[in-house]
């Protein structure tokens, strides 16, 4: 019997930590929804669109186009040499962004999405959370990475806080999740999690972009938070 009390709780235990590892828990907590599925008006590539008081959005690469559902659907132009980007301009330092992605189910190469923010005096990313499929110049699955350019375009700094594998299948709804609040970032696909910390991250950005390969995708309930603590 006693054997037994010692199997049941061990087995409680194993299903408390899987849950954890499922569940993923918020690092900071949602405050002013800042932008929510701002894709009304011109989606002409380079043009600027007030969509609040003190954001921006501009199409810097493909075509993106607002399904009848409320979906925005990007397609890839080749002439433009960039799989499409959609971005939203801002000041933001604490944050959370959270929006479901599609990849297409046409095989091929260059299928992943990417949320990513950055910083008005470096090229590069403050920040890019990667959902990859088939790119082959990343890893697949989810990854996390800092990575700082000169403006010739020299890697001048490349942090990787690591990579889950994540079984991406097309033409699925997934949700990403991506956090930061100071130092510390988090991206969450579907519950599967990416934390990390740098001091690079702890300043105020200026653009949130979103992008897909250049095979497309679509992307749906699209909103931002300001984030505050937690506690």
């Amino acid at each position: 019997m006693r054997y037994s009390l010692v199997l049941l709780r061990l087995l409680a235990i194993s299903l408390f930590l899987t849950a954890l590892t499922v569940q993923a828990e918020y690092i900071a907590k949602k405050s002013t929804r800042l932008l929510s599925n701002n894709f009304e008006g011109s989606l002409e590539r380079h043009e600027l669109v007030d969509v609040t008081e003190k954001w921006q959005r501009r199409i810097s690469y493909g075509e993106w186009l607002v399904q009848r559902d409320g979906s925005i659907k990007a397609v890839n132009v080749p002439e433009h040499g960039h799989g499409p980007v959609l971005t939203f301009l801002g000041p933001i330092k604490n944050v959370t962004i959270q929006c479901e992605f599609q990849l297409p189910t046409q095989e091929g190469p260059d299928r992943h999405f990417r949320i990513f923010l950055d910083h008005p005096d470096y090229r590069g990313h403050t920040i890019q959370a990667w959902a990859n499929l088939s790119t082959t110049f990343r890893p697949e699955g989810i990854t996390l990475q800092h990575i700082r350019k000169d403006k010739d375009g020299k890697t001048v700094e490349d942090i990787e806080f690591g990579q889950r594998d994540f079984p991406l299948k097309p033409g699925a709804w997934y949700e990403m999740r991506l956090e930061l609040f100071g130092d510390l970032v988090q991206v969450t696909v579907d519950g599967v999690s990416i934390q990390g910390r740098h001091t690079a991250l702890d300043v105020e950005k200026f653009k949130i972009g979103l992008n897909f390969g250049k095979a497309g995708g679509a992307i749906r309930n699209f909103r931002v938070w300001q984030a505050v603590p937690k506690r």
